[in-house]
């Protein structure tokens, strides 16, 4: 997978995650009603209720603030927070 490159703008968006592979480090997530495949590097933060967390720890559902860049066909994470709450809407049903 692809380093992140720094010089590049972030995006920040809301999303609902659909699947976590943990082993590949990948998140499936809708972002304005499109679902992308997010790649999270290892030393990318992972924060839930103010706390580092594994990539693990999130589900199905759950939604997320992530920010990201953009490195040709990859999506790359920078930073991951799990909102509180259920999903706004029955997206993923």
């Amino acid at each position: 997978m692809p380093k992140r490159n720094r010089s590049k703008p972030a995006v920040e968006a809301e999303a609902t995650v659909h699947r976590v592979d943990p082993v590949n480090r990948e998140l499936a997530a809708v972002v304005a009603g499109v679902l992308l495949n997010i790649y999270v590097p290892s030393d990318c933060d992972i924060v839930l209720r103010g706390e580092r967390v594994k990539l693990r720890m999130i589900q199905p559902k759950d939604r997320l603030r992530v920010t990201y860049t953009v490195q040709g066909d990859h999506i790359i994470a920078s930073q991951v927070e799990v909102q509180p709450g259920s999903p706004p809407s029955p997206l993923l049903q």
